[in-house]
């Protein structure tokens, strides 16, 4: 078994979450019962959330934990409450594959390197065909904010030219 080490930083943290088998089950109601999850846990594992997509089959979620929050544990219980979720409503696990990606952000560029790629995996993904058409993500409030315009998306973004974080 692979001995992962993880450094736990109060620094911006990118994840990626993949359901079992890459099973398509992130749709409809189950994409409420992750965002629900995520801002239920931030009662006992405190987070900055940043940016999330959310796809049939995986997750890229950017937050930023408190200084004594163990992000793992985080992931975890975010995992851990959309499963009891699934299994309330009759549904049979598994539902995530065990592991997750982690990555962590150290400086700016490489911060908008991970919300452009986030932004963008639905069009990666072939889900739609700019960004601003992906319902399951949080593009929309960055595009509010100004940090995108409404077309952005529609090509890849130079910055994530060879970046693969599946």
């Amino acid at each position: 078994m692979p001995n992962y080490r993880r450094h736990y930083l109060a620094l911006p943290v990118f994840v990626t979450l993949v359901t079992h088998g890459r099973a398509g089950w992130l749709n409809g109601d189950r994409v409420e019962d992750v965002l629900v999850a995520m801002r239920g846990v931030k009662l006992n594992y405190p987070f900055r959330h940043i940016a999330h997509v959310i796809l049939p089959d995986h997750i890229h979620w950017l937050f930023e934990p408190e200084a004594d929050t163990n992000f793992s544990k985080l992931v975890s219980a975010v995992k851990r409450e959309v499963t009891w979720r699934m299994k309330a409503q009759g549904r049979e696990g598994p539902f995530w594959q065990n592991r997750f990606y982690d990555h962590l952000i150290r400086e700016e560029a490489d911060l908008q390197a991970h919300l452009d790629y986030i932004h963008f995996n639905p069009v990666k993904h072939g889900h739609c065909k700019r960004a601003a058409d992906w319902p399951h993500s949080s593009f929309k409030s960055w595009l509010a904010r100004g940090a995108y315009t409404s077309d952005w998306g529609v090509a890849e973004p130079g910055n994530l030219i060879g970046m693969n974080l599946e």
